[in-house]
């Protein structure tokens, strides 16, 4: 009997994964202690006043301050809010993720180290796919080895990464056929049956574990490792054109499908699925990396709403930073529930 495949690898992308899912291109705690330090102790918010200062140092007990204006005050604030953004977002772009860490660049490498490759459906027939078969063939070995391995492909003794042969190209966007989905949703099917689920929760359990002896397990976690392991089958068979009726074509987008960002060619085979090279990694769409001016704004007009209700920059800074937290936290917990239900990976795994 063949021995199982390592989990361990699996748990390891899977909370690598679980924590790159809020990770952003900006800092939130410095973007708010910047555009407080800029309004409040450089003075820029004497800007707002019905009789601005020229100088953004006032004495507001010897020198004349006019009434704020509303419409000045977001002004200022959007300004100072957008000028830091841009600044650290620019730092973040073109220094930090050149010279000192890349997020999903490393996540990608990490995938191939770990031959683990990642299928990620944002609706029902279109999503992103991670290629992360290591060109070495396994992935569990010792340090000494790895090392070995790394050597051979700084020195190109090996393939390359790329799904394709001679390709670097490691990420895709994908467009499945409704067949894909289909087969796709029976494999988990059982897993949403919870009538079923409930049914055989007191049952006991007589089938056989891997080692050949009656399985000890709940008959739930019993019917979910199996859907693990054949949805596992079923997308390795995929990938590999392994299945006689499903399929997938590779190809680049065309410009004008770039810049919109839709696909204008005629509709592929039923039994066809197509993989479009994807040299931006067009995946951090369905994250906050790949959402940062969305968030930005939602943290500006979350600050300028409160500014508004309560005229003061650091109150309405402070319950800004909170709710931006408070979303963060949001996401980071149903991003959780929907890594486990989708990857059938177990929660209590997740760090």
């Amino acid at each position: 009997m063949d021995a199982p495949v390592s989990i361990w690898r699996t748990l390891f992308i899977a909370n690598e994964w679980n924590e790159i899912q809020t990770t952003r291109k900006i800092n939130p705690e410095l973007q708010i202690f910047l555009v407080l330090l800029f309004l409040k102790v450089f003075g820029f918010e004497f800007l707002a006043t019905t009789d601005p200062q020229t100088i953004f140092s006032v004495n507001q007990v010897t020198d004349y301050v006019g009434d704020y204006s509303k419409v000045l005050r977001f002004a200022a604030l959007s300004i100072v809010f957008l000028a830091v953004e841009a600044v650290q977002w620019f730092f973040f772009a073109f220094i930090y993720e050149r010279f000192v860490g890349d997020a999903l660049g490393d996540f990608i490498d990490l995938c191939s180290m770990s031959n683990v490759s990642i299928f990620i459906l944002e609706n029902t027939r279109y999503g992103y796919y991670i290629h992360g078969r290591s060109v070495h063939g396994r992935a569990d070995t010792n340090m000494w080895q790895m090392n070995e391995q790394l050597k051979r492909e700084e020195e190109d003794l090996c393939g390359k990464r790329g799904l394709e042969p001679n390709s670097e190209g490691q990420t895709f966007e994908v467009e499945v056929p409704s067949k894909f989905r289909e087969q796709y949703e029976d494999v988990v099917r059982p897993l949403r049956e919870s009538g079923v689920q409930q049914q055989r929760r007191n049952m006991p359990n007589n089938s056989m574990g891997q080692d050949g002896r009656a399985s000890r397990l709940p008959p739930a976690v019993e019917k979910r490792l199996q859907a693990y392991n054949s949805l596992n089958r079923f997308l390795s068979a995929f990938i590999d054109h392994s299945l006689r009726d499903l399929d997938y074509l590779v190809r680049d987008k065309l410009l004008f499908e770039r810049i919109l960002n839709m696909e204008l060619k005629d509709l592929p085979p039923p039994d066809k699925a197509i993989f479009y090279n994807d040299d931006g990694r067009s995946f951090n769409s369905i994250l906050f990396y790949g959402n940062e001016w969305t968030l930005m704004f939602f943290d500006l007009l979350t600050f300028a709403a409160m500014d508004l209700i309560y005229p003061d920059f650091v109150l309405a800074g402070v319950i800004s930073y909170l709710l931006s937290k408070g979303l963060t936290l949001l996401r980071n917990s149903l991003g959780r529930k929907n890594l486990t239900r989708k990857t059938l990976v177990d929660e209590r795994f997740l760090i």
